[in-house]
């Protein structure tokens, strides 16, 4: 018995030692960001030979550029979020918080989303936010927001020059992709292009070729109406899903949370290498985000055949959902694109890629 009591004071006593700990940890985020705006407001990296505050934060911090962004913009908005500051300064609060809390909080709100971010996770704190317009305040505790509707309007307002490069931007892409706007829309591919960034700028160190969907969609496998916990999702991106996502079971039993490919990863490892790791579309040389889009749907009996199966950037899977291209094989295995207006355009199978990838070869997926 003693011994018992011994230990559980150790471990007390450790547990303090470790809170103290956490909250000295907070402590110094706060002064970091406080210390990284005066830096970047006064531009004083440049003294120290760098060109920018992230640059300064990745050689001398060890901090991404996104951590050290983050940090200065939470730094310079302290001053008129005196209630924010405050929970920083006594470590009650760590910066990824008051990451979400700058993004949407007033002088006047500012108090009330402090309090909401002390009560919930880091995880709910975004969802909320995410749903939430600049100024409001917090939802009610309990209280899921409501779900967005399945697309929204977002308006920009830049200079003409600015708006020009944008339009280059989109026109460039469309060009690229051969689609025109029947195919696809110009939201979407200002949505590729920003994803294209977020790859070039490091946030990803893998070629993000994985499946694009995991169970941000809930399907009903009896009524078949799919919604999202924050967003209502279109057929469109439904059919997306269902050609190429991870598959997580959440009906209450045994199974409840395993999750499964649509295609298996080594079966998609052998499409994409057929591919060259590039959307198999004619002219298009794409490699970053790609799908695999059955020919003939599973829902009307297309199975997971390598002849039935096509790698594809997500601009021509989209269109292809959207009913804007119509996609089929060649008896040699080429792939031809027919556009809404009729014209077709093709490619030949390689013969390599013919010989050791027969199409009636079976890829399969993992039993759920």
């Amino acid at each position: 018995m003693l011994r018992y009591f011994m230990r559980n004071a150790e471990a007390q006593s450790l547990h303090q030692r470790l809170l103290a700990q956490r909250v000295a940890h907070r402590q110094a985020e706060y002064q970091l960001a406080v210390l990284l705006a005066e830096l970047a407001d006064r531009r004083l990296f440049a003294e120290l030979g760098y060109a920018s505050v992230g640059e300064y934060g990745m050689a001398v911090l060890d901090l991404s550029k996104r951590t050290t962004r983050d940090l200065v913009r939470i730094g310079r908005r302290l001053d008129e979020l005196p209630a924010l500051a405050e929970a920083l300064a006594a470590g009650a609060l760590d910066w990824t918080k008051a990451r979400e809390i700058v993004s949407i909080a007033t002088p006047e709100t500012a108090g009330a989303w402090v309090e909401h971010a002390l009560a919930v996770s880091s995880r709910v704190l975004e969802r909320d936010v995410a749903h939430t317009k600049v100024g409001d305040p917090p939802p009610p505790e309990g209280v899921p927001p409501e779900r967005g509707p399945e697309r929204v309007r977002v308006v920009l307002e830049m200079q003409a020059a600015d708006a020009e490069v944008l339009y280059q931007a989109i026109a460039l892409c469309r060009a690229q992709s051969d689609l025109d706007r029947a195919e696809i829309d110009d939201g979407a591919l200002v949505a590729i292009i920003a994803n294209n960034y977020v790859h070039a700028a490091g946030a990803r160190e893998d070629t993000p070729t994985g499946e694009r969907y995991r169970i941000v969609i809930h399907q009903c496998s009896d009524c078949g109406i799919a919604e999202s916990p924050l967003n209502d999702v279109s057929d469109t991106v439904v059919a997306e899903a269902r050609c190429d996502a991870e598959v997580v079971d959440m009906r209450p039993g045994e199974s409840e949370g395993h999750a499964a490919k649509v295609i298996a990863p080594a079966a998609r490892r052998k499409l994409l290498h057929r591919a060259g790791w590039r959307c198999e579309a004619p002219g298009c040389c794409n490699r970053l985000w790609l799908d695999v889009h059955h020919l003939q749907a599973r829902a009307d009996g297309g199975g997971n055949n390598a002849g039935n199966l096509v790698v594809l950037c997500c601009a021509h899977h989209r269109a292809i959902h959207l009913g804007g291209l119509a996609l089929a094989r060649e008896p040699d295995g080429g792939v031809v694109v027919t556009h809404r207006e009729g014209r077709r355009r093709g490619c030949e199978a390689s013969p390599d890629s013919v010989r050791r990838t027969p199409w009636d070869t079976t890829l399969g997926t993992r039993r759920r």
